[in-house]
């Protein structure tokens, strides 16, 4: 964090399964404690945090990179600082900052599966709510058959 503070490009992995889950890792590391000034720092410093999902194609010879974008702005930033609340978390911040360049998983394979790259079982087993997804995707289901081709 000392390296991002000094204006130095950081980049590191973590084993995680979405961005607000690798903020939370972060600051976990900490005591609790100091928990609050890590927030804070890690607030300040942040431009991207980018998780991954890989996903098995349609097809079966490979995988798809879906990514999830977390950029910093004054909303995230605050989430970041003083932590997710109800109406107030990272996910939801993604979800209205896609003009901001972010985008959350669920969007993603919904816009993966309606492309016909996976199919709509294999997008719900990676999906983070699948039960939200379900209900985005209620008008591409009642149009496809169980085949997969496209319904009357």
């Amino acid at each position: 964090m000392e390296a991002a503070e000094a204006g130095h490009l950081v980049m590191s992995t973590l084993h995680t399964i979405d961005a607000s889950k690798t903020v939370e890792r972060i600051a976990g590391l900490f005591p609790l404690a100091e928990q609050h000034i890590i927030r804070n720092r890690l607030a300040k410093s942040f431009r991207y945090i980018i998780s991954q999902r890989l996903i098995p194609l349609k097809s079966g010879a490979g995988r798809v990179a879906a990514l999830e974008i977390l950029k910093s702005t004054l909303r995230t930033r605050e989430y970041v600082e003083k932590g997710e609340g109800e109406g107030k978390t990272l996910l939801d911040a993604m979800r209205i900052g896609t003009t901001e360049g972010m985008q959350h998983f669920d969007g993603e394979i919904e816009k993966l599966i309606r492309a016909g790259i996976i199919d709509f079982e294999t997008g719900m087993a990676y999906a983070t709510n699948a039960g939200n997804l379900r209900l985005e995707l209620a008008d591409f289901a009642e149009s496809t058959r169980a085949d997969g081709t496209p319904g009357a």
